[in-house]
């Protein structure tokens, strides 16, 4: 498969079977992960893949009622990092985020490739989460990414099921992307953003 065909195969989609994870799979994503670059090779990414029962259920509890659907998920992967494991240049430009998100992707594209659905979620409590994981103070716990091997899509809510099958939107490459220097069509409308 071609890279751009697998970023295109990748989509957050929220049918996912119980059916476990080989360990060996769920390896092949770290190791994903952990080939991405990063600034200075500072590697500030933490990755906690979580498999074992107990422990997964913990962290499902900390779940918002918005990702339901991931109580099925038969393994989840904590994304974590701390802003002084990595470059903190003028400007806020702090690269931790920056370079754990490229790990991320990285990990998300081998998912693609195993058959896996790999979905990154923000909607959790984030201090439960930490406490379920044992992740310390001071480490952001950036993102939760939930794993499945595709399932059915029976117990999804009517909104979560149309939006499996659904077209995907991207906005025009005009309204994200320039040539050599900053154009007033890249300002988001006044409505815009989260």
């Amino acid at each position: 498969m071609s890279l751009v065909s697998q970023v295109e195969h990748r989509r957050a989609l929220r049918a996912l079977s119980e059916d476990q994870i080989p360990r060996q799979t769920l390896l092949r994503l770290v190791e994903a992960a952990c080939l991405a670059p990063s600034c200075a090779n500072s590697q500030p990414w933490r990755i906690l893949t979580v498999d074992d029962p107990e422990r997964l259920a913990a962290l499902k509890a900390a779940l918002t009622p918005g990702n339901y659907w991931a109580l099925k998920a038969p393994a989840m992967a904590a994304f974590a990092t701390r802003l002084e494991w990595d470059a903190r240049l003028d400007h806020g430009r702090d690269y931790a985020f920056f370079d754990l998100g490229m790990a991320a992707m990285n990990y998300q594209l081998q998912a693609v490739e195993e058959g896996l659905i790999a979905h990154p979620i923000a909607g959790f409590d984030a201090a439960a989460a930490k406490l379920a994981l044992g992740i310390p103070e001071g480490t952001v716990l950036l993102t939760l990414i939930i794993l499945g091997y595709p399932g059915d899509a029976s117990h999804l809510s009517a909104k979560h099921l149309a939006a499996e099958g659904a077209a995907r939107h991207r906005k025009p490459l005009e309204e994200l992307s320039a040539f050599d220097t900053w154009d007033s069509q890249l300002e988001p409308p006044p409505d815009g953003g989260l």
